[in-house]
C-alpha cells in the first residue's frame, strides 16, 4: 500500500468524519436536532427535557468524531478512524433504540428526518475510507538465500 493510497483513505475517512458531525445540525427527528437531544438520551428512555448547553448534547459526541477524524486523516493512523467509526456508530445506534423504545414515542422509518440519515451515510463513507486505507501489512521479505554453497565434510 503505498503512502498515496493511504493519504486518499484518510481524506475519504475525514470527508465521512465531518459529514457525521455536520449533520448534527440539521434535523433528526420531530423538528429537533442533535443539538437539541440531551446526551442522556443515548442511555435512557425517559424523556430529560432539553441540553442545558452544546456540551450536554447529543451534538458533543458526533463533534469528538469529526475531532478524531481530522486527527486520524493527519496522522494517517486507521486506529484513530476506527476509534472515530465506533462513537459515531454507537451514538446512532443508541439513539435509534433508546427512540424506539420510548413509550411515549412511536418511531418508524418515515419519521426519522435528514440528520440521522445523513449519519448513517457519513459513517458508511467514513468506513470506506478506513477500508480504503488498506490493512497496513508489511511487506515481508524473502529471507532465504539465493545460492547456498554446500559445505565441505569434515576431514577425519
Amino acid at each position: 500500500m503505498t503512502t498515496r493510497q493511504r493519504a486518499a483513505g484518510a481524506v475519504i475517512a475525514l470527508i465521512g468524519a465531518l459529514g457525521v458531525t455536520a449533520s448534527s445540525y440539521l434535523d433528526w427527528y420531530g423538528g429537533r436536532d442533535a443539538t437539541d437531544i440531551p446526551l442522556e438520551r443515548l442511555f435512557q428512555t425517559d424523556s430529560v427535557g432539553a441540553p442545558s448547553s452544546y456540551w450536554n448534547s447529543m451534538a458533543l459526541a458526533l463533534a469528538v468524531v469529526g475531532l478524531l477524524g481530522v486527527v486520524g486523516a493527519v496522522l494517517l493512523s486507521r486506529f484513530v478512524l476506527i476509534l472515530a467509526w465506533l462513537i459515531g456508530a454507537a451514538t446512532l445506534v443508541l439513539w435509534i433504540v433508546m427512540s424506539v423504545n420510548d413509550d411515549s414515542l412511536s418511531v418508524s422509518a418515515g419519521d426519522i428526518q435528514a440528520g440521522a440519515w445523513v449519519c448513517g451515510v457519513a459513517l458508511l463513507v467514513l468506513l470506506a475510507g478506513i477500508i480504503g486505507m488498506g490493512g497496513g501489512a508489511r511487506r515481508v521479505r524473502d529471507e532465504t538465500p539465493a545460492q547456498a554453497e554446500p559445505v565441505p565434510p569434515p576431514e577425519v
